[in-house]
């Protein structure tokens, strides 16, 4: 490398280089603005499905509307305010507070597939709508009487007969006969997806209004969503763990070969040019580092093969033993 003059980093040298360093390769595009993925959110259903699914649930809607029309003896109107995917996990996780009380729904003799989930505040309203009575009762902590909790069950059978009648053209289910709180008794399989419906009640004489949530397996919905059903048997472990050995065996990885290092100021940077030479900090007899990820996996000697560069493969970190002489073609 020829001498360099003092104050040779001069303000054109300066440009160039951070020209050099602020361009984009050619054909290269700046990303546009994205929302950043939400990994904790299943994407069973796409954009199109989960319009068909909330046109169904506005048909729902009206049904439960009729329902409680009747059993309150007064104007009554539902309507489905949100519809959301999430994986299987704690209720609380999933928004669920404690002292909440929750009707189960099951098909056939399974355990149960899905729930009706009601807050206590409006299982008390219900109740004394039910009962006619107006008073100031609002200790949402006590318990039922027989005859409100009796009351409260056929209410929420009823929502969910109407929830369930478009589900019964495809699959044989059964409302649960009791009601409980805190604990909904439906235990869901680990990282299953769910969906997870809400629907606005309102009384015409009043300017109060209820929620009642559905919690369920978003393929027992699929087919209002227009999404078939594909019920493949589950994959035992050990034929899942060889499948992923052989996919993550047929992977791509890149090798990197490094000569070695040297280090230049910033000012015998910018005077680098054609044959100029770089000294390394390696001599020719030493082995050379093979990367893979940033992270030395083999040593080797430089060679040629076939015409091409080479790299004779003489040590393997990662195991720790010597390895057979193997060229590794560039």
């Amino acid at each position: 490398m020829s001498r360099l003059s003092p104050g040779y980093l001069n303000s054109s040298s300066f440009l160039r280089l951070r020209t050099a360093l602020e361009s984009n390769p050619a054909g290269e595009t700046l990303p546009a603005d994205v929302v950043k993925y939400n990994w904790r959110s299943p994407r069973y259903f796409n954009e199109d499905q989960r319009n068909r699914l909330a046109a169904a649930m506005s048909q729902v809607a009206a049904a439960m509307g009729t329902a409680f029309t009747h059993s309150f003896n007064r104007e009554t109107t539902v309507a489905p305010t949100s519809i959301a995917q999430h994986f299987s996990g704690r209720l609380r996780d999933l928004g669920l507070s404690d002292g909440r009380y929750y009707l189960a729904f099951a098909g056939g003799k399974d355990k149960g597939w899905g729930l009706l989930s009601l807050t206590a505040e409006t299982a008390l309203r219900w109740v004394k709508r039910l009962l006619g009575d107006s008073g100031s009762d609002t200790d949402t902590n006590r318990a039922l009487s027989s005859l409100e909790e009796s009351l409260l069950v056929d209410l929420a059978a009823t929502a969910m007969e109407a929830f369930l009648a478009p589900l019964r053209a495809h699959q044989e289910l059964r409302v649960g006969d009791h009601l409980v709180k805190d604990d909904p008794q439906v235990q869901f399989e680990p990282a299953q997806e769910l969906c997870m419906i809400v629907f606005t009640v309102a009384g015409s004489e009043s300017q109060e209004k209820d929620e009642v949530l559905f919690l369920l397996p978003c393929s027992l919905v699929s087919p209002l969503a227009g999404k078939s059903r594909q019920a493949a048997p589950p994959t035992p472990p050990e034929e899942l763990s060889r499948m992923l050995m052989e996919h993550v065996q047929q992977m791509p990885i890149t090798i990197a070969a490094r000569l070695g290092h040297t280090a230049l100021r910033f000012e015998e940077l910018l005077e680098l040019g054609r044959d100029d030479v770089l000294l390394l900090d390696r001599s020719l007899d030493e082995t050379i580092e093979l990367l893979v990820d940033g992270r030395v996996v083999f040593r080797g000697r430089v060679a040629q093969s076939d015409g091409r560069r080479a790299v004779v493969i003489t040590q393997s970190p990662v195991i720790g033993g010597q390895k057979t002489a193997k060229a590794a073609a560039n």
